[in-house]
């Protein structure tokens, strides 16, 4: 049994209230993740350990005590590995594996990648979990075409066996210090069963130490895994645009100069930094690799200046570029001394505006 893990400070819910994802909810499997007032729950005994809420998630929030996706795809790439499959022990399901991830692989990997769904026949899960493999798989190809890449995957029910291989832990090895730390792993695991089989529901709260990692910002390793691939990828001759719809995990914005408030919030609650600004608050910069498609610097835009283009430059992958999509004219508040985007008129910041007009309508002034 895995023992399913969230960590809070990385779900977009932490630092946005007003953010509608619900991935992770939709791609449960056993329907054991709820979403209630921003807060995830879910139910450790009737979690499967499938890896599906953590390889939908924009931010890898999700983590399973027995499988560590990176670690999962070195090993493979290493190995020479050609096909994906339940089987392997090591593996929980192809579900478990983002499209970022599916498509390293695929780049990376001097083999052709099978994806064996041989197995889902038989598989209670299937049933949510085959109709996500076809799809990424599909998404991966297509974006393979379209970057001319001479690699695709393939998806077959093949039932492959692995070989398994005895590990006996001999009495020599155990007295070793590679044998204590066998038997340190081996008593966390116990305590993971332990916490796996609890019954009670678990909702995650945040805690100061949440908001403390909050603002670290960092993109998930599998951003890393997938620009490291890139650069192992034959430049295209010809750069396509493909549509937003075709690309579930980056993306392009636009942003309107004339209706941003320039509020701030958008960088300031976006989990990877991919939207970002000066000190002084002059400009709002994007940078579309390190965007995972979250949404929720949309959620909290409540002019909607910002938003998703329609379209998407495959050329971002291959000539890396940060846009500047508004600059602003910085002036001093002269009310509170703060510098704010000035539009014309007074000089008076959009808090001080707000403030000075409640104040007419306590005071009764026109």
């Amino acid at each position: 049994m895995s023992l399913l893990t969230l960590d809070v400070s990385k779900c977009v819910h932490t630092s946005n209230k007003f953010a509608i994802c619900d991935k992770c909810v939709q791609a449960c499997p056993v329907q054991t993740i709820h979403l209630e007032n921003s807060a995830i729950s879910f139910t450790p005994s009737e979690c499967v350990g499938c890896g599906g809420c953590n390889a939908v998630c924009p931010t890898a929030a999700y983590t399973l005590d027995d499988f560590n996706p990176m670690n999962y795809i070195f090993q493979f790439l290493e190995d020479e590995k050609s096909v994906l499959t339940c089987k392997d022990e090591n593996f929980p399901c192809i579900a478990s594996l983002s499209v970022e991830e599916l498509l390293s692989v695929a780049l990376i990997s001097s083999e052709k990648i099978t994806l064996d769904v041989g197995p889902c026949a038989e598989c209670e899960i299937a049933k949510t979990n085959l109709a996500v493999i076809n799809n990424r798989a599909e998404e991966v190809n297509f974006l393979l075409e379209a970057m001319q890449q001479e690699k695709s995957l393939n998806v077959a029910a093949l039932n492959f066996e692995i070989k398994k291989e005895s590990d006996t832990l001999s009495r020599r090895k155990l007295l070793s210090k590679e044998g204590v730390k066998t038997a340190i792993t081996i008593k966390q695991q116990l305590q993971n069963e332990v916490d796996a089989s609890d019954n009670n529901v678990k909702t995650h709260a945040v805690t100061a130490k949440d908001i403390m990692k909050i603002k670290e910002k960092t993109i998930p390793d599998r951003r890393s895994l997938l620009l490291m691939a890139m650069k192992r990828a034959k430049v295209p001759d010809i750069f396509h645009t493909i549509s937003i719809d075709d690309i579930s995990f980056v993306s392009q914005k636009d942003l309107d100069e004339t209706t941003c408030t320039n509020c701030q919030m958008c960088y300031r609650i976006c989990p990877t930094g991919a939207l970002s600004s000066d000190h002084r608050g002059s400009k709002i910069d994007f940078n579309p690799l390190a965007c995972v498609q979250c949404h929720s610097c949309h959620d909290v835009c409540e002019p909607h200046s910002l938003t998703l283009r329609k379209t998407f430059s495959l050329s971002t992958f291959f000539e890396p570029k940060i846009e500047t999509l508004v600059r602003f004219d910085i002036k001093r508040c002269d009310e509170c001394g703060n510098f704010f985007a000035y539009q014309g008129g007074e000089k008076i910041c959009n808090r001080c505006r707000i403030e000075e007009e409640e104040a007419k309508e306590l005071w009764g002034i026109q």
